[in-house]
């Protein structure tokens, strides 16, 4: 190899091997991409799929914005709170599919509907700069019980 070459697959031209089985004129356009342009696909990308998954499971009836996270044991609620409500005045309430947030302003509450059922007794609830945050452990499945069967 020489070393005033500024291309560094030029070295596949000079092997038979890749010469006669590459196309190198796609390489050359795949080394040529301006990084702004990759940054700028992934930034997209990522805005289309979080997008997806926070929109499928908002609530339209709901005044409040809010998102569910669904990990494999939790279920994530993330509330904006607005501005202008004090956050000691909230009081949640968790039953197996639903949030009830009351002291949202003058004798208004909101219900707020879950994905999935969740054991209200172990969920925890967390306030930090205007988020109200609810991490409830989802219900599981139970397990499988043998079942006789009766063949007739």
């Amino acid at each position: 190899m020489s070393p005033n070459k500024t291309n560094p697959l030029d070295w596949m031209n000079e092997d038979p091997f890749f010469k006669k089985k590459l196309s190198l004129k796609a390489l050359e356009e795949q080394w040529k991409l301006n990084p702004n342009q990759i940054d700028g696909y992934v930034e997209k990308v990522i805005r289309e799929a979080t997008a997806a998954t926070s929109s499928s499971f908002m609530n339209e009836t709901s005044s409040l914005s809010f998102e569910h996270i669904d990990t494999h044991n939790h279920l994530i609620t993330k509330i904006r709170i607005p501005n202008g409500i004090h956050p000691e005045s909230i009081w949640a309430q968790i039953n197996r599919t639903q949030i009830k947030l009351t002291g949202l302003g003058k004798d208004h509450s909101e219900i707020i509907q879950l994905p999935v059922p969740v054991i209200p007794d172990q969920s925890r609830g967390t306030y930090k700069q205007g988020s109200l945050q609810f991490r409830m452990p989802k219900m599981s499945a139970g397990r499988f019980k043998d079942i006789d069967i009766r063949y007739l």
